[in-house]
């Protein structure tokens, strides 16, 4: 990415600690924190669970509450009755095999930072810098969703910790990035 794309895209921070308060086998979330949704003032609260997917790959899925995090308790309580009811329709497609409810948010094991045995040192080094961990959060209010690379980490006192960063995902082909007349209209004219 050249720096006057990266300049453009807004991005917004993530951050998740382990929760210190929950017991084993308790329903209360493994991680809690923060996600700052790119281009808005306020950081929402999230909170997320672990799991094994069917691989037994590390997978982190959540939820985030719609009341954003601010000094002013009023705004605050004004928020709770702004969040709107949602229902089936509210659902967003997230990429492949993918769709999220309102407020949700999905994290999945980065398979591109696995190494390869054919990785040069430079690839080796490239591919351990990529995120640990990709998500995707939908808003549930009808915006685009939001793609969040994470990278795990321990806190000052040993803990983990999950840091990273959000953006609105980027066109990455020529139809992508053509206005969505063009794209229809190509697809007519077959």
């Amino acid at each position: 990415m050249t720096a006057s794309k990266d300049a453009t895209q807004p991005k917004g921070n993530f951050i998740v600690g382990q929760n210190r308060g929950k017991q084993p086998g308790s329903n209360t979330p493994d991680f809690t924190g923060r996600i700052g949704i790119p281009g808005r003032e306020h950081e929402l609260p999230v909170a997320l669970w672990a799991g094994r997917d069917k691989h037994g790959k590390l997978y982190f899925s959540g939820r985030l509450t719609p009341t954003p995090i601010t000094d002013n308790v009023m705004a605050q309580l004004e928020s709770l009755t702004d969040t709107p009811v949602h229902d089936a329709t509210d659902m967003a497609d997230a990429g492949p095999n993918l769709t999220l409810r309102p407020y949700q948010i999905v994290a999945f094991a980065n398979k591109s930072k696995e190494p390869v045995d054919t990785d040069s040192k430079e690839e080796a080094e490239t591919r351990a810098k990529r995120p640990d961990f990709w998500a995707r959060v939908n808003l549930g209010d009808g915006s685009p969703v939001v793609q969040v690379g994470i990278w795990a980490g321990q806190d000052r006192y040993g803990r983990p910790i999950l840091r990273g960063e959000t953006s609105y995902p980027q066109p990455t082909t020529a139809a992508e990035k053509a206005p969505a007349r063009r794209r229809v209209e190509a697809r007519d004219s077959r």
